[in-house]
């Protein structure tokens, strides 16, 4: 069966929904009132990236992913990327991240700041999403070694 570009989108945003739901549950307090839309919405940016014109596949230890990965993390760690992540299928859609940023414009630039992103080797997509706060998630990185 071909994965097609809309299951592969479906299969994001029913990854959102449930990290939407997980962040509820994790959120002492009251349930929503009224009717199913949680109290503590709040705007986020879904980035999908693609395959680009210049894709060519990039091993793990090839130094261009290495500095992809180490700006994800930094990103993580400034609260920018909230959720980040490869598609571990070999599918067009490569990774994806939900950006706290407070414009389109803003979450554009930081995903811009990315030299892999910059040098056309996947393409970004960015979509304004509303979801349940996500701040309650944290991502655990392994200390930094020194150079």
């Amino acid at each position: 069966m071909a994965i097609t570009r809309k299951s592969i989108k479906t299969a994001l945003f029913i990854l959102v929904l449930l990290l939407a739901g997980a962040a509820i549950a994790q959120t002492p307090g009251e349930s929503p009132q009224g009717a199913n839309v949680p109290k503590n919405m709040k705007p986020y940016f879904l980035c999908i990236l693609e395959k680009g014109e210049k894709w060519i596949p990039v091993q793990f230890a090839d130094p261009a992913m290495q500095e992809h990965l180490a700006y994800m993390r930094e990103q993580v760690e400034a609260g920018k990327f909230v959720v980040v992540g490869p598609a571990l299928d070999e599918g067009r859609i490569r990774g994806m991240a939900i950006i706290n940023a407070t414009s389109m414009k803003e979450a554009k630039k930081i995903v811009n700041a990315d030299r892999m992103v910059q040098s056309g080797h996947p393409v970004a997509e960015i979509h304004p999403m509303m979801l349940a706060d996500l701040s309650a998630l944290h991502t655990e990185y392994p200390a930094k070694t020194a150079k």
